[in-house]
Formats: C-alpha cells, sequence, structure tokens
C-alpha cells in the first residue's frame, strides 16, 4: 500500500490484493450499497454515489481505464472510494498510460486542498492519455483522407471501418470519465466547482469530447464518399457488361442461328454464305455501336478511359 497525503487528506493507492486494508477504509454507513460492487470485484464499469448521511457523502465504483483495440476482454479495471478526507485507489497502474508519469502525478495530487480534488488530478491524468490517444488517431484519419485521394482502393472502406472501431474505444474511454465527473459533481459539488484542478479535468474531458465528436463527422463523411464511390463503380461495371453484351448480341444470335442442326438451312450450302456471315456480324455490331453512341451511352466510359490513358502517359 502506498498513503498520499495532502494537507488534511490522504489517497491509498492498494495494489489488487489489497482487499482487506480496502474494506476497513469503507466507512460503516456506506457498506450496504458498497457490499455488492466490493465484495464481486466488478470487471465492468460501475458507478454509484451514496449522499444519505451529509456529512459522509461518498462516490465508489469501477472503470475501464484501458482497452485493447483488437480483444473486447484486453481491458483492465481499476476501482475507487473517495469521500471529502480520503480516496482509495485498487489496481491503478500508471504504466498503462501514455504520456504520465507516476511520480509527477503523484507530487501535483499532494498540492490540492481535498481529496475530490486530489481524485480529479488523477481523471484528468486519465485524460491527459486519452488525448494523446487521439491526437495519434488524428494523424492516421488524416493519412486515411488522402489515401481515398490519391488511391481509392477497395481496402480503403476497411481502414475507415478500422478507425471507426478505435474512435468507438476512445469514445468509451472518454464517456468514462465524464461519467465520474458527473457523479462527483453531483455528491460533492458545487462547492468543489470552482476549484482549479476541477476546471482542468473539466476542460479536458469537453476538448476530448469534442475532439470525438469532430472525427466522428469526419469519419461519416469518409465513409459517404466512399459508398458513393463503391456505388458509382457498381454501376459503371453494369453499365459497361450491359453495353458489352448488347454489341455481342448479333454475333451470339447468329451464330447460335447457324449452329442447329437443321437439314433445311439453304444458306449452308451458298457459295459465300461464310463470308456473308462474317459481314452480317460486324455491320449489325457497327449498327448497335452507332445507335449507343448516338444515343450517348458509350460517352462516359470511352471519356473514362481516354483519361485514364492521358493521365498514365503524362505520369511517365
Amino acid at each position: 500500500m502506498k498513503i498520499h497525503s495532502g494537507e488534511d487528506w490522504f489517497w491509498y493507492q492498494l495494489g489488487p490484493h489489497e482487499k482487506t486494508e480496502a474494506k476497513k477504509l469503507i466507512h460503516y454507513t456506506h457498506w450496504p450499497q458498497c457490499e455488492k460492487w466490493f465484495e464481486n470485484e466488478n470487471h465492468i464499469n460501475f458507478l454509484r454515489s451514496d449522499t444519505n448521511d451529509p456529512n459522509n457523502e461518498a462516490v465508489f465504483g469501477s472503470l475501464i481505464y484501458h482497452q485493447g483495440l483488437k480483444d473486447e476482454k484486453d481491458h483492465t479495471v481499476f476501482h475507487f472510494y473517495i469521500t471529502r478526507k480520503f480516496f482509495f485507489t485498487i489496481n491503478f497502474d500508471f504504466s498503462l498510460l501514455r504520456g504520465v508519469k507516476e511520480k509527477h502525478a503523484a507530487q501535483q495530487i499532494k498540492t490540492c486542498g481535498d481529496a475530490i480534488e486530489g481524485f480529479f488530478v488523477l481523471l484528468g491524468e486519465l485524460m491527459n492519455s486519452y488525448l494523446i490517444g487521439l491526437d495519434e488517431f488524428e494523424v492516421k484519419q488524416r493519412t486515411l483522407k488522402w489515401q481515398i485521394h490519391d488511391d481509392n482502393s477497395k481496402g480503403i472502406l476497411e481502414n475507415v471501418h478500422k478507425l471507426r472501431h478505435e474512435l468507438f474505444i476512445w469514445k468509451g474511454l472518454t464517456l468514462n470519465a465524464k461519467k465520474v465527473e458527473m457523479a462527483l459533481k453531483e455528491a460533492f459539488l458545487p462547492k468543489n466547482d470552482q476549484q482549479k484542478d476541477y476546471r482542468r479535468t473539466h476542460q479536458k474531458i469537453t476538448r476530448g469530447i469534442t475532439y470525438i465528436n469532430e472525427f466522428d463527422q469526419e469519419l461519416s463523411n469518409l465513409l459517404h464518399a466512399e459508398e458513393v464511390i463503391t456505388s458509382q463503380r457498381g454501376n459503371e461495371i453494369v453499365k459497361a457488361l450491359t453495353i458489352f453484351t448488347t454489341l455481342f448480341t448479333p454475333m451470339t444470335a447468329l451464330g447460335a442461328l447457324w449452329g442447329m442442326n437443321f437439314d433445311n438451312m439453304p444458306e449452308l450450302h451458298w457459295k459465300y454464305a461464310y463470308l456473308g456471315s462474317i459481314i452480317l456480324i460486324i455491320v449489325s455490331t457497327l449498327l448497335i455501336y452507332i445507335y449507343l453512341r448516338h444515343k450517348g451511352w458509350t460517352g462516359d466510359i470511352l471519356k473514362e478511359q481516354q483519361k485514364k490513358y492521358f493521365h498514365k502517359k503524362n505520369t511517365r
């Protein structure tokens, strides 16, 4: 157990196997409400506030503060119990937080006026780590936007969905911090809402939520753009196949006709039947092509092919 002390309050930093010491710190008036949470060692988000006794308010629960990207079970939970005079944490590991040093955080917490503000500093360190993750996410999203611009391949859509999944995780972690902030405000504030560390943590959470909302909107726009492009490609493919099928219809029909095994087929004995059949197929195909070209049903495809040809030629 590590004990950090402020001016008139304490932070008990407990390991995962120090439940006995933690149980001794829970006030007897809170025990009925804490029993299910404490005895079951919840490994999911759990949050409760107890304000029945105006002199002994408490907020307690469990918080997922680290989550892997590939496996839902790859997450880490810490448990907490907060009063005005002290708070304890169980299984809080600073090494999981990027850009956060335990020594510096502990020193900052000691300067706080009470346990509530001290826990807000801890919550702020969580948000510092999440904001670093969101900055890295922004770089990935910016790279993806230019990939769509430069090379809109089939794998882009999968990358958009991967980024959206990652954003969901950051959103969940940030909302967890927001829930705890709201519970602390419900139980102990507004007395503490003018303290600088509360305001800083509140701004960090607000900034994180703002980033997430903006990133989510951009991903939605990227996803919509990708779906439009995919739909357009599908339409072009169907259009091209339709044109090819139409152009080769005379050849297919005449070939099927002359491939029959009827006895009375006079054209089989004509001297120039072979040449005439070839000319008939070519002429009928050209007539169909001219008709399609006149209607403008082939123009877009031909123009697109010409653009690709000249683009490749100019880039050499």
